[in-house]
């Protein structure tokens, strides 16, 4: 049995850091399970704040890359981006299978998202069109996610773990609300329609139209953890 210094995790997402340079963070059993639980809570805050020493970006806020998608009659643009709210993020189980190189989180974020969209064509039902700037609510956020890893030696003679695969499901069980300006070139009235459509079926909407700009979100963490266990060998991490 290998025993680590316990992992933040985060996704839209995804995540985990080693909580061995993260302060108020004990170290635990990979078999304790609870104890996992209690230190990645613990690590939550401190690692989306950012690590400067070791090249982990600051993730609350977040600088949300550009997206871009064509998806069930939708065309949509999003830049400029910013994600608040991770710091905030609370984990309902984690289990990391040493054996299977596995790592297991289920966690829950409240995260508004805010940035410059453009959209044209439709949404469910109905047609769209704007360019302007967006502003997403997200409630109860819920990620579960697989991280699987390889570990490998590197010129120091220390072993390193190294993500290779990240699989996440996503539901907002609490609630999504939706501000657009610049709908349907200012038009009030159909404006003010679109809102009630979308704020309506803000659970359809979210699940149909939400995975691009959730997997932008999750490739950023990814991107950091990658960093942060290239940086910091097991023996470094181990108790």
């Amino acid at each position: 049995m290998i025993a680590f210094t316990s992992l933040s995790v985060a996704v839209f997402l995804v995540s985990s850091a080693a909580a061995a340079v993260l302060p108020n963070v004990g170290k635990c059993s990979l078999e304790d399970q609870s104890c996992l639980l209690k230190e990645f809570q613990n690590a939550i805050p401190s690692f989306f704040g950012g690590i400067p020493e070791d090249g982990i970006e600051v993730m609350d806020v977040m600088d949300v890359d550009e997206v871009s998608f064509e998806l069930s009659g939708l065309h949509f643009g999003f830049t400029e981006g910013k994600l608040k709210g991770l710091k905030g993020t609370v984990i309902r189980n984690v289990d990391w299978n040493s054996k299977k190189h596995r790592i297991t989180v289920d966690f829950i974020s409240n995260c508004t998202l805010k940035g410059h969209y453009s959209a044209s064509g439709q949404v469910l039902i109905l047609p769209i069109t704007g360019d302007g700037q967006l502003k997403l609510k997200l409630r109860d956020i819920n990620v579960k996610l697989n991280i699987d890893y390889d570990l490998k030696v590197g010129s120091d003679g220390k072993e390193r773990v190294v993500p290779k695969k990240l699989h996440y499901e996503f539901e907002v069980l609490g609630n999504a609300h939706f501000a657009l300006t610049n709908l349907f070139n200012g038009n009030k009235d159909l404006s003010e329609a679109m809102h009630k459509f979308l704020n309506d079926n803000w659970k359809q909407v979210s699940q149909e139209f939400g995975g691009p700009m959730i997997d932008v979100t999750a490739k950023k963490i990814y991107k950091n953890i990658g960093i942060f266990f290239d940086k910091n060998p097991i023996q470094d991490l181990t108790l």
